[in-house]
């Protein structure tokens, strides 16, 4: 029996299948045709009760980059992230009437006479008719912008051109790409290609960020410098 999230599913399979190199999988939109990188679009579902938000974000899932992660702070995680409702500015294909955060419902019509009844903010409310339209735009600006602020042509390229360089959508949207786990993820990139100056340099007071610091999983980084060098120095990799 089909329930409201394989339906909203399925409808993200159909998107899928009209971009070449991608699936729909685990709630997410991937693109495995790399072989040192997956491409990842997040759907940010959260299903209630017959709906469920959409708050998407785009990812590069570095292999080797994980791997390190996971070595050294026990768990993996996006080697970049950025959040589209941040770069909601830059996207041509998110439908403008919108709000950042839509809202996909089961039935519409219940859906708004509950509002009415009650108040509740029905804006930016769509039928799983409708969301086709959204998730086929939200894929083809995801596609845009890794295209247009990734170096894809080979893994050090792409190491090399971290962190993605963008504007946000206003001052209140913060430029995040070195701040917190994303600047803990540039600091193992940046060892990755064999630069062990950098961790350091991010540890540093002069290193200023928006958000603290996350301390104890650099200092499990740099704890790890010694070997890695080593290592780099004998095979010309980290891991």
């Amino acid at each position: 029996m089909s329930t409201f999230k394989s339906n909203v599913f399925e409808i993200c399979d159909r998107v899928a299948e009209e971009f070449p190199g991608w699936e729909f999988k685990s709630g997410q939109f991937v693109n495995k045709t790399l072989k040192h990188s997956d491409l990842v679009v997040h759907m940010g579902f959260g299903f209630k009760q017959g709906t469920t938000a959409v708050v998407p974000s785009i990812s590069i899932d570095n292999k080797r980059a994980n791997k390190l992660t996971k070595q050294l702070l026990g768990f993996g995680r996006d080697t970049s992230l950025v959040n589209m409702m941040s770069i909601s500015h830059l996207l041509t294909h998110w439908p403008r009437h919108l709000p950042l955060i839509p809202t996909i419902v089961d039935d519409k019509d219940v859906f708004l006479e509950f509002a009415k009844r009650t108040g509740a903010d029905a804006s930016g409310v769509l039928s799983l008719t409708e969301s086709y339209e959204l998730f086929r735009g939200v894929l083809k600006d995801a596609i845009w912008f890794i295209g247009s602020h990734y170096d894809l042509s080979s893994e050090q390229a792409l190491l090399n051109a971290l962190p993605p360089k963008y504007t946000t959508r206003h001052e209140k949207s913060p430029y995040d790409q070195l701040e917190s786990q994303k600047g803990i993820e540039y600091c193992i990139a940046r060892v990755l290609l064999g630069d062990f100056e950098f961790p350091l340099q991010y540890q540093s007071d002069g290193f200023k960020t928006i958000f603290p610091k996350r301390t104890d999983e650099l200092e499990s980084v740099i704890a790890a410098l010694p070997r890695l060098k080593e290592r780099y120095a004998r095979t010309g990799q980290v891991i």
